[in-house]
């Protein structure tokens, strides 16, 4: 299966395009869909998601959950920066169409970092 992730960053006015495609494995896990595939570190990931909530974990040397809910602000805790505010603006998951797409805004200490957009997409490859 192919994943494809598309990222749009905002740092300090600064725009950055990011796509990066993967070769990885979707399952249905319930009610929530499954992505695993290994990143350009060659760490492994899982993506987690629902209608309402998704969830993404990088397992580094010391792993990384990051929870992205449509109805609450959620915290993370990432190596160098420590910990980090995640507020979901939007967030759509359309199961036929094979996407989920994300706008979310990243703040440290009550200090924002940087506003994001992310648009997972996943198919046969």
């Amino acid at each position: 299966m192919e994943i494809i992730i598309r990222n749009r960053i905002i740092i300090d006015g600064q725009e950055e395009f990011i796509r990066e495609t993967f070769e990885g494995e979707v399952k249905k896990l319930g009610s929530k869909i499954a992505l695993y595939y290994k990143n350009a570190e060659e760490e492994k990931v899982l993506i987690k998601f629902d209608e309402k909530e998704l969830s993404m974990t990088r397992y580094a040397e010391k792993p990384v959950v990051m929870r992205f809910h449509k109805e609450m602000p959620t915290h993370t805790i990432y190596e160098g920066l420590g910990r980090l505010e995640i507020v979901t603006d939007g967030f759509h998951m359309d199961e036929g169409l094979n996407h989920v797409k994300l706008k979310y805004r990243l703040a440290q200490n009550d200090i924002p970092i940087g506003e994001y957009r992310m648009r997972i997409d996943w198919k046969r490859s």
